[in-house]
């Protein structure tokens, strides 16, 4: 049997694809009853190329294969994705880099960003990043896609089940225990974000797997025509949603299970208006807030350090648009095939990155 831990965008895609490849007996199980309620149902839906490390423009160029086929099935609309850099020095070679994979990203000077979008505040912005080919897509519609498919395909889905534990015998990892019962295995694999790190301790693996919260402001938009914006290294960024705006930001490092609240996030609102003065305007329609899985160098660990284990967590926001490429590399891995993309640099103690932020 082929475990799943986690139904959310990464674990359920893993589903698929691994279904896809002929792979049989593939059970995922999700502790909430339905997939994608934790965080992927708060994700902003973004899809940029335009990284700052190489492997996960890497990630992104392979992921998008998939997105653009999909482009109806999961409205994938092309705005293009605006980057604001707070600092000098960093636009021209992470656009140096993109380039050269292939990416056509362009460098905009502070001015030009207030030629072409002059309804943004443009004080403290040395240069920018734009391109046209990113923006933006539904993830709950690509999290339809991969279960029905996966369904088609034979995958189980046992939802409203929690993974007490991983069992671990003979240094090898033999299944799995449950509050519905243990289940044997022939791998698992622990896709469950948030949750990734207390299921590794149950095994004595150390997890580097931080809870970030993220606010997010849903609230009446602007009569202005605009892409996707965000900013670096804030995180605060902005995003058409239907006739309304979602405004989010980067919050702090929370050291504990997952909780939903509905506060407001002072921080994020005052960004908002310092970044567009006209969102003061806007009122505020509703206040969500969740929590996201980070690594410390916001990259995520895909790898295989155990035995019967394949670790695929710490996306760090980025589960969503890299799910594709995601579902590829672990089923490879499964079948013992080398990956589309060289994920040595992913592995859960890795040192050469640690400096290396990924934004």
């Amino acid at each position: 049997m082929r475990i799943i831990i986690g139904g959310g965008i990464v674990g359920t895609a893993i589903a698929y694809y691994l279904s896809a490849a002929g792979l049989k007996d593939i059970v995922l199980i999700e502790k909430e009853k339905l997939l994608g309620t934790a965080v992927t149902q708060y994700c902003s839906g973004g899809v940029r190329h335009q990284f700052t490390t190489e492997i996960n423009c890497k990630f992104s160029i392979e992921s998008m294969k998939t997105i653009n086929l999909l482009a109806k099935e999961i409205d994938y609309k092309k705005y293009g994705y605006l980057i604001l850099d707070m600092e000098e020095g960093v636009t021209e070679p992470r656009v140096k880099m993109q380039n050269r994979l292939g990416i056509k990203s362009k460098i905009l000077s502070a001015a030009q960003i207030k030629e072409r979008f002059p309804f943004l505040n443009t004080p403290g912005i040395k240069k920018g990043s734009f391109f046209e080919e990113d923006g933006v897509a539904d993830p709950s519609s690509l999290l339809a896609y991969y279960e029905k498919r996966a369904k088609a395909n034979g995958v189980r889905f046992l939802t409203g089940t929690t993974v007490l534990a991983m069992i671990k015998e003979e240094g090898k990892i033999t299944g799995i225990k449950t509050d519905k019962g243990n289940f044997n295995s022939e791998v698992v694999i622990l896709a469950a974000g948030v949750g990734s790190k207390e299921l590794g301790s149950t095994i004595g693996l150390d997890i580097p797997i931080m809870h970030k919260r993220k606010y997010i402001l849903v609230v009446e938009s602007f009569n202005f025509d605009y892409p996707l914006i965000m900013e670096i290294p804030t995180g605060w960024y902005i995003k058409k949603e239907g006739s309304d705006a979602l405004v989010g930001m980067s919050g702090k490092i929370e050291d504990k299970s997952f909780e939903k609240q509905s506060e407001a996030s002072d921080e994020t609102i005052e960004a908002s208006i310092n970044r567009i003065p006209d969102l003061e305007k806007s009122g505020i329609k509703k206040v969500l807030t969740s929590l996201s899985d980070e690594t410390p160098d916001k990259h995520a660990i895909i790898d295989m350090p155990i035995p019967g284990l394949i670790i695929a967590t710490g996306f760090s926001g980025h589960g969503f648009m890299h799910s594709p490429a995601t579902g590829q590399i672990v089923a490879s891995l499964v079948k013992g095939e080398r990956p589309v993309i060289d994920i040595s640099e992913l592995k859960l103690n890795r040192q050469h990155i640690k400096e290396t932020i990924a934004i």
